[in-house]
């Protein structure tokens, strides 16, 4: 019922709706964003004086306002360009239905009808997905998640356009095929119950699809249609997609990867009586000239150097053209011996057959056998490529691993000898020309390298010089890249089947020419081939190759450089060839290489070669924002190693053109790495510049700074400071750091900051240091400031580990008299607290009876004491004549029961069980539990004082409660 409310309102109160059920100011707001500004300014003052009630003063103008912005939507592109201003699909179709109310649909035409049904079928489709018919008006649509699909909308145009008398385009057929596949679901065909209405839509599809299909060539018009006619079992619709590939074969000029696989399909899964239509339509198309697919003089075929890119140059069915190029005669007469109407049509099925494996073979390594070729497959030329093919994809895939599988390098090197074997024969029978028999060589010494057969080697090498293959000018255009490629792939399975000595290089180079550059050009060609199947040994040849004053080309270096691991590939950052964008990339790579590799351990030097790098890249420019990430590792890692100063360096001259492109967090990440490396001097600097290009991150960084300092001097990093010999990183040689705690004065007090850092050189065991740093601050602090800092060094003094609690107490007695005296320190309830603590642990001075006068001595103080009062004590003993640390009237009058009174009765309570007196101590508990009662009954009273407006909150609560805990339950 909501639902069907909720699309009441939508329809006939919706934008200009015929019936005004919401007042119109609000129904028509997005309509005047999707207008422009002009448009929108003159008619402000107007809109902002109408009511709801106002319908003739809104009547004549709002009646075509819906209809006319839609009509600007899909005829002006550039109407909207402001993003914020962009209308959302629903807002357009809020338009329609609000004009289709009106009955004013009859004012769009044709086009824009056509328009509007590519907008609403491109938005129900991935936007990843582009095709001819995709719609234009996309980029001026608000964008968003795809959370539904237009097709019924779509739909409802499309019979409006037909309702009209309008003939439909290619475009909106198309998109109503995509309409008809989209309500079908191939899990559910056999079902009864939805077998019917599955036929029913895929026929209609099949009746739009068969209007357009021979008049636009792009592959993600036919594919859907041919995936969802091959989705289902019955046999009717996998003739209707045979049929519609046949008329692809015949009218395409070129097949697309997409619907060779879609072709390649279907072959593999129909019997050779059904496909007797598409083998016919192959044979018309390679053979038939002038071709049946139009003009195909355009189309270029790159000079295939080795059978994959011979079988991948075949696969494509080219159509055959007037070119006196031998290497496109080559692919002519075999695409004629293949696939010509002479020939059976289970052996050109077979052919096809071995097309569809070096598909499926293609990047997956599957592991092939002998089973999978056909029982005479050295006996054409055909198989023979294709086999050689397919073998190349499998050690591609394999990579060094290979080698370590017997099994499947076993059945490689018996399936490669087979071939080399039916490959001499098959020559001598027939004359074919030598590109192909080149192609066929360069192949068989790859394969020959990558599973180490020095027979097959030494075979290939003795054929190719028996048939004259090396002979050639390498400076033509088709022997040239040819020549190149096979001495490129001898060298390299020379290496890898005799091994990578320089010598055997150089003389191997030599043997092909004595020109210097062509020497170059073949020594590239061979480390980027060793790159994706050896990558050491292509670092080793090109080791050799630059050794002896043989340079290789730059992008052939950039490839190997990304492909090694960080150790091998940090020197290729001194490459004096490569680009800006080349060492970010090499960065990138490296950086990738350091993360997966992240606990191994590696040299100084490569990360001096990092930060050099980078200080040299992006010292007269920002890097770019994609980089960041890989930017922001490696100065962690610089940092990890020790090189800080490097790394600040790096930071400056990115800030200084970008204040912003690194994240806070990273840089206080940073900080926290400095300081736990005990980077000191990297502190400051980075100290320096975030205050200088980040004035509002101050106080985040001081926060950092203080409060990972105590994790920085833990006692286990500082155990070695005093060994003689050794070098001391004390905080404060020549106050270093001091300053970086101390240079925030000028933005807010620093009496927090100056407590922490006193909490770690306590807990470092440097006391000595402590006193330093209070002294050099006390006058620079507040009273109060300087209370807290000499709490924390008392504190200090006894949390030490000494074995005399005498010497102990008086040290701590000392210590409190000289602060007094000359550092203007004023004692306060924590104090007395702290001296409570350390006498409390000298259990030989302070038995239980003496820790009786001791409490009571306190509750005459002041301190609260339950039902007991300082007239009335609870142990009833002597008064205590203690004269200078203990004279509590000196001391505030305030007493905070969670500061003061709550830690000095949990201490006298675990004293009191120490000494075995239990009765005080269950005394004390007592008292505990009263006073902790009081408090909470006087908090709440407070709370609700505050509430009803009797007492004004506490703005300010430092006054009473903002003292540091300094652990005094601790004994």
């Amino acid at each position: 019922m909501l639902r069907w409310c909720l699309s009441t309102v939508r329809v006939w109160g919706g934008v200009d709706g015929a019936q005004r059920i919401r007042s119109l100011s609000s129904t028509s707001a997005h309509v005047q964003e999707c207008l422009p500004r002009s448009a929108g300014s003159q008619n402000t003052s107007k809109r902002s004086l109408r009511t709801s009630n106002d319908s003739q003063g809104s009547g004549p103008s709002n009646n075509t306002r819906a209809i006319g912005t839609l009509k600007e939507i899909l005829t002006s592109h550039a109407l909207v360009l402001d993003p914020s201003r962009r209308p959302t699909p629903n807002t357009i179709r809020s338009f329609y239905i609000s004009a289709k109310a009106r009955g004013q649909l009859s004012q769009l035409d044709s086009e824009m009808l056509s328009a509007l049904i590519a907008l609403f079928g491109s938005l129900s489709v991935d936007s990843k997905r582009r095709c001819v018919y995709t719609s234009s008006l996309l980029p001026y649509v608000k964008p968003g998640p795809i959370t539904r699909d237009y097709w019924a909308f779509v739909k409802e145009v499309v019979s409006l356009k037909q309702r009209n008398g309008m003939t439909l385009v290619h475009s909106d057929r198309y998109w109503m095929m995509q309409a008809e596949l989209a309500s079908l679901s191939p899990s559910k065909d056999g079902q009864p119950s939805y077998t019917h209405a599955f036929d029913r839509s895929l026929f209609r599809a099949r009746k739009q699809y068969l209007h357009f299909s021979r008049h636009v060539f792009d592959p993600d018009v036919h594919v859907p249609y041919l995936t969802a006619l091959l989705s289902s079992t019955d046999p009717l619709y996998k003739q209707w997609a045979i049929d519609a590939m046949t008329s692809i074969l015949l009218t395409h000029p070129f097949l697309h990867v997409k619907v060779l696989k879609v072709l390649l399909g279907i072959v593999h899964d129909t019997d050779t009586a059904l496909l007797g239509s598409i083998l016919s339509a192959i044979s018309i198309r390679v053979t038939r000239f002038p071709s049946p697919c139009g003009d195909t003089t355009g189309v270029s075929i790159v000079v295939p150097v080795d059978a994959t890119t011979f079988t991948y140059a075949l696969s494509v069915f080219p159509s055959p053209v007037p070119s006196p190029s031998p290497h496109v005669k080559a692919i002519t007469e075999l695409l004629h011996e293949a696939f010509s109407s002479n020939i059976p049509l289970a052996h050109r099925r077979s052919n096809l057959l071995l097309c569809s494996l070096l598909y499926s073979c293609n990047g997956s390594g599957i592991p092939i056998s002998p089973l999978d070729f056909p029982s005479d497959g050295g006996t054409s030329l055909w198989q023979t490529l294709f086999a050689l093919a397919i073998l190349e994809e499998v050690t591609r895939a394999a990579g060094p691993a290979l080698l370590n599988d017997r099994a499947l390098r076993g059945r490689i090197q018996e399936m490669i000898r087979s071939l080399h074997k039916s490959w001499l024969h098959l020559v001598p029978n027939q004359s074919h020309p030598t590109l192909i028999s080149r192609a066929i060589t360069t192949s068989l010494f790859r394969l020959s390298g990558a599973v180490a057969d020095p027979k097959v080697f030494a075979a290939c090498l003795e054929s190719s010089a028996n048939f004259g293959l090396w002979t050639g000018d390498s400076s033509d255009t088709i022997e040239g890249p040819q020549l190149t490629a096979m001495a490129a792939m001898h060298l390299a399975a020379l290496m890898q089947v005799r091994g990578c000595r320089a010598e055997l290089v150089m003389k191997t180079l030599s043997s092909y020419s004595t020109d210097v550059q062509y020497q170059c050009v073949v020594a590239s060609a061979a480390v980027k081939d060793l790159i994706h199947r050896d990558i050491e040994l292509a670092r080793i040849l090109y080791n050799i190759a630059v050794r002896s004053g043989r340079d290789i080309d730059v992008d052939t270096a950039y490839t190997l450089a990304r492909a090694l691991p960080a150790l091998h590939a940090v020197r290729f950052l001194k490459h004096e060839r490569f680009s800006r964008v080349q060492v970010g990339g090499l960065l990138s790579s490296i950086a990738r290489s350091l993360k997966e590799t992240r606990h191994q351990h590696y040299d100084a030097d490569l990360f001096d070669d990092i930060g050099i790098s980078l200080r040299i890249l992006y010292a007269t420019c920002p890097p770019p924002i994609h980089f960041r990430g890989h930017l922001q590792l490696l100065l962690a890692e610089l940092c990890t190693r020790g090189s800080g100063l490097q790394a600040t360096a790096i930071i400056a001259n990115v800030i200084k053109f970008q204040p912003a492109f690194f994240q806070f967090s990273f840089l206080l990440r940073l900080v926290r790495l400095f300081l736990r490396r005990k980077q000191f001097r990297s502190v400051l600097r980075m100290q320096k510049i975030l205050v200088d290009a980040r004035g509002r991150s101050v106080v985040s960084l001081r926060h950092t700074l203080t409060t990972r300092f105590c994790a920085t001097t833990s006692r286990r990093l500082f155990m070695n400071d005093f060994v003689p010999g050794r070098k001391s990183y004390t905080p404060f040689r020549g106050g270093c750091f001091w300053t970086a705690g101390t240079s925030f004065k000028s933005v807010m007090s620093s009496g927090p900051v100056h407590n922490r850092v006193l909490q770690g050189l306590i807990y470092a065991r440097r006391p000595h240091a402590a006193k330093d740093a209070f002294s050099r601050v006390a006058s620079k602090v507040d009273t109060k400031s300087r209370t807290i800092l000499g709490n924390t060094l008392l504190h200090g003094v006894v949390t030490r580990p000494v074995p005399r609690n005498g010497r102990l107490v008086r040290k701590l007695l000392g210590l409190l008299d000289n602060l007094v005296k000359y550092q203007q320190f004023t004692p306060d309830r924590i104090t007395v607290n702290i001296i409570l603590k350390a006498l409390i642990a000298w259990r030989t001075a302070f038995d239980y009876r003496r820790l009786r006068a001791l409490f009571d001595h306190m509750v005459r103080g002041g301190y609260p004491a339950g039902i007991y009062s300082p007239s009335h004590p609870p142990f009833s003993t002597p008064l205590l004549h203690i004269s200078g640390t203990l004279t509590l009237p000196k001391l505030p009058p305030y007493i905070s029961f969670e500061k003061h009174a709550k830690p000095m009765l949990k201490m006298f309570i675990k004293a009191f069980y120490l000494r075995n007196d239990v009765e005080a101590a269950r005394t004390v508990v007592e008292i505990l539990k009263i006073e902790q009662q009081k408090a909470t009954l006087q908090r709440e009273r407070r709370s609700v004082a505050r509430l009803r407006g009797w007492m004004k909150p506490e703005r300010n609560t430092s006054r009473r409660d903002d003292t540091t805990d300094v652990h005094n339950d601790r004994l």
